[in-house]
């Protein structure tokens, strides 16, 4: 008898655009994938089932901050920079890094990084204790500039190098060991949030 196929993970999509900002002003980034390895979450989540979701991203509450001339990170201590996976409220610690044709140790060429957070921190509480969810994507030459507004689109079979790699994970807010779920990405659009039909 065949076994039941599993059902996909959905993490929390947004239907439309529930934010102030109109969709002008977002970045939205839609990922597909499957988990990889799960440690002390929720039973829903299972080794080898599918996720997907968007994020969006608000432009407007940016800050960033320029570690060099090619690497950049956003951050905003407002809880809407970054939205997507975990519901509204607590402190704001969002960060999107953009890094183009950085110079790492180990490589023999420069490489590309695109990575983003979506952090959930109770009222005055500790970044040890947060919840984060990140996707991220290193490759080569697939950034143009360290502008926030990045528009791509990448799959698994762009993953053709070594040190290359399409990512994410989350993890929840524990006193102790702390649960967490990690995925690769099968695809990772990134885009101008009025490229996004509502769901």
């Amino acid at each position: 008898m065949k076994a039941a196929a599993r059902p996909i993970v959905l993490l929390p999509l947004l239907l439309g655009f529930p934010f102030t900002a109109p969709a002008d002003d977002l970045v939205g980034i839609e990922y597909e994938g499957r988990i990889t390895e799960v440690s002390d979450a929720p039973a829903e989540y299972r080794v080898g089932d599918r996720i997907a979701g968007r994020l969006f991203v608000d432009r407007l509450l940016a800050r960033p901050r320029i570690d060099t001339p090619n690497q950049v990170t956003y951050e905003s201590h407002d809880p809407d920079f970054v939205r997507g996976f975990w519901g509204p409220g607590g402190d704001g610690f969002d960060r999107v890094f953009v890094g183009d044709e950085m110079s790492l140790d180990g490589l023999d060429k420069p490489i590309d990084m695109f990575s983003a957070q979506d952090w959930f921190v109770t009222r005055n509480g500790s970044l040890d204790g947060a919840s984060v969810f990140r996707v991220s994507a290193r490759l080569y030459d697939f950034l143009d500039g360290v502008d926030l507004d990045q528009s791509f689109e990448l799959t698994s079979a762009d993953v053709d190098e070594p040190h290359e790699s399409l990512t994410g994970g989350f993890r929840f807010s524990s006193l102790g060991p702390f649960p967490f779920v990690s995925f690769v990405l099968d695809r990772l659009t990134v885009k101008p949030g009025r490229c996004f039909a509502p769901r």
